[in-house]
């Protein structure tokens, strides 16, 4: 991967949109199952500076429904998505907490893309840390720099809609990243 990106970095082409960075990888042969992972990890790269530049109460973190333990969560569903009831029953309370802790904007817990939107759209926030997979992911970054906010995704380790999971460390590294 980290040739790819290489590649990509060095060939001047504008990746602003996931089409041209598709298009530039179809012409040099890469399999089309790492478009949207080559796409979070130049966003990330390219967003890493602003991010880290701007305050943890300016940032906010959206997280993938899937993450629950859907039969243990006693999480409520509200017009912002859920509300983690710090059950312990999976990994976002440890997340939220960690966000909260370092004073982030807000922590989201979203069914799809279109909540993600409504939230970036309402809260105005200037930087976002999402978690989900590769193609909701890709998705919401491009959506993300649409309104001038500074992305950082982190895919999940596994995937499948259910019972997904993340790398913790990462997120907390992703999350406190300051300059």
């Amino acid at each position: 991967m980290k040739q790819i990106i290489s590649k990509a970095m060095n060939s001047g082409m504008d990746f602003t949109r996931r089409g041209a960075l598709k298009s530039f990888l179809t012409r040099i042969e890469i399999d089309p199952d790492v478009y949207d992972q080559a796409y979070i990890s130049i966003k990330n790269m390219a967003f890493k500076k602003d991010f880290s530049e701007l305050p943890f109460d300016n940032r906010v973190v959206i997280l993938p429904h899937c993450l629950r333990d859907r039969d243990e969560c006693k999480a409520e569903f509200t017009d912002r998505g859920y509300i983690c009831a710090r059950c312990g029953a999976c990994d976002i309370q440890a997340i939220a907490e960690y966000a909260e802790d370092l004073g982030y904007k807000g922590v989201y817990i979203v069914p799809g893309g279109s909540m993600a939107k409504k939230i970036m759209e309402d809260l105005k926030p200037r930087g976002v840390v999402g978690v989900a997979c590769f193609l909701e992911l890709a998705e919401s970054m491009e959506l993300a720099m649409l309104y001038d906010i500074h992305p950082q995704g982190i895919p999940l380790i596994r995937d499948g809609c259910k019972d997904t999971l993340v790398d913790i460390e990462e997120v907390k590294d992703i999350l406190s990243q300051k300059l």
